[in-house]
């Protein structure tokens, strides 16, 4: 895989392919300084078709954007069973990362597709609080993608595979009724991307037999 930093990539072309992104946009929209950061520290990821993005068992840091292409979820490196398909636009490799787990899954380009385009984001820059480049605005902008995400990823797998016992968890899940845009609201939304990300994990454990897909790796 080619790894190029910003600063070495086209411009206009990585700006292009970005704007597919709503976070990306919505942060590009409000703040310039922001912006800037979040461009900066944006790692774009060129892989060819069968390179491998993620492996199953790695420690988890980063979680990524498909810009262009796409990549197959395979249970295992070396198993032929394609889980799901990531399509552009989609963030992935967030789950093991909320857990505190290793990768569930490996994720390849696939084979039909000339090339994938990935930006790749470091996790600990939106939840560490004492270490941040990134304003209160941009890590609810971020964390609110993270719930939205992960919560129609449980509602697809609640339609799919039918569970009372976790379909009562997920109506449990709290949501935010306090001070919009404030440090509360982001402690909230970081809890309610755990809670959802466990709802997730589980449901994507159910025994075999039952139908569809894992999501978000």
């Amino acid at each position: 895989m080619k790894h190029a930093s910003w600063q070495d990539s086209d411009h206009h072309r990585v700006e292009a392919l970005l704007a597919g992104v709503p976070f990306f946009n919505e942060v590009a929209r409000d703040d310039a300084d922001q912006r800037a950061r979040l461009l900066a520290r944006t790692e774009i990821i060129e892989a060819g078709p069968g390179d491998t993005v993620i492996r199953a068992g790695e420690v988890p840091s980063s979680l990524y954007f498909l810009l262009r292409g796409q990549l197959v979820v395979l249970g295992d490196e070396d198993s032929p069973t394609v889980l799901y398909y990531v399509s552009p636009g989609e963030v992935f490799g967030t789950l093991s990362m909320l857990l505190g787990r290793t990768r569930g899954a490996t994720i390849r380009v696939a084979d039909a597709a000339r090339e994938a385009v990935l930006a790749r984001l470091d996790f600990k820059d939106f939840d560490d609080d004492r270490d941040t480049p990134y304003s209160l605005a941009t890590r609810l902008a971020f964390f609110h993608m993270l719930v939205h995400q992960i919560r129609w990823a449980v509602e697809v797998r609640r339609m799919q595979s039918p569970d009372q016992a976790l379909a009562a968890g997920l109506r449990k899940v709290p949501v935010f009724s306090g001070q919009r845009d404030s440090e509360a609201e982001l402690v909230s939304l970081r809890e309610q991307a755990r809670a959802l990300a466990d709802l997730l994990y589980r449901w994507n454990h159910c025994p075999p037999g039952t139908t569809g897909n894992a999501q978000l790796t």
